[in-house]
């Protein structure tokens, strides 16, 4: 595991019940993720990527089909006590499913934590677990790394990064994907507005 998912999952880890009490009660369902559960089908195969304690689309979506995944077992043990559906410790690199599971995949602040070589991968992993013609909805956002030694005044380092949107729209491109709609997204939790990007994978 390199440095920056080490500090990643270590950091979610160690502050999994304050990042949780920050989360908790926070809307799920922005625009975005409203739009895009009114074009899923019944009783859809949803996978949501960095699902922590289960407090983002997970609380939103259908279930009963469902699963998470999370880098931080700690996060993943939270999410139990509240979700119905299936999750699983892993890294958005290396899915552990097999091809065309799923028709839509979600992941909402948790791509922009991989190292940026890595965000490659990432969407062609994506790819490969949706239909053809399943969507991708995730959030991103516009040339910047960094670390943060107290975040949330947690005592813990964490660790973001991702390049240019151009180099995002070229790397969506190169895995199969168009973007379909583009959203602003204000988070609660630093007042930002974060940009969406849903897409869809092209049909073969």
């Amino acid at each position: 595991m390199d440095d920056q998912r080490a500090t990643v999952r270590d950091g979610y880890d160690a502050m999994a019940d304050a990042y949780d009490e920050q989360r908790r009660g926070a809307p799920a369902d922005n625009d975005a993720l409203v739009a895009l559960k009114e074009s899923l089908p019944a009783a859809p195969r949803v996978l949501d990527l960095g699902c922590g304690a289960g407090e983002g689309p997970l609380r939103y979506l259908p279930t009963e089909r469902a699963v998470g995944l999370d880098i931080s077992t700690v996060q993943l043990r939270i999410a139990r006590e509240r979700v119905d559906a299936g999750l699983v410790a892993g890294d958005m690199t290396a899915l552990p499913f097999a091809a065309d599971s799923f028709d839509a995949v979600t992941a909402f602040y948790s791509v922009i934590h991989l190292p940026i070589e890595d965000h490659g991968d990432c969407y062609a992993e994506v790819a490969r677990v949706l239909e053809p013609g399943g969507e991708f909805l995730f959030s991103i956002g516009d040339d910047w790394a960094g670390e943060n030694d107290d975040w949330l005044d947690a005592g813990e380092r964490m660790a973001w990064s991702f390049p240019p949107m151009a180099e995002t729209e070229r790397l969506l491109a190169e895995a199969g994907f168009t973007i379909t709609e583009r959203y602003g997204v204000r988070s609660e939790m630093d007042d930002v507005d974060w940009p969406f990007l849903r897409c869809r994978l092209d049909a073969e």
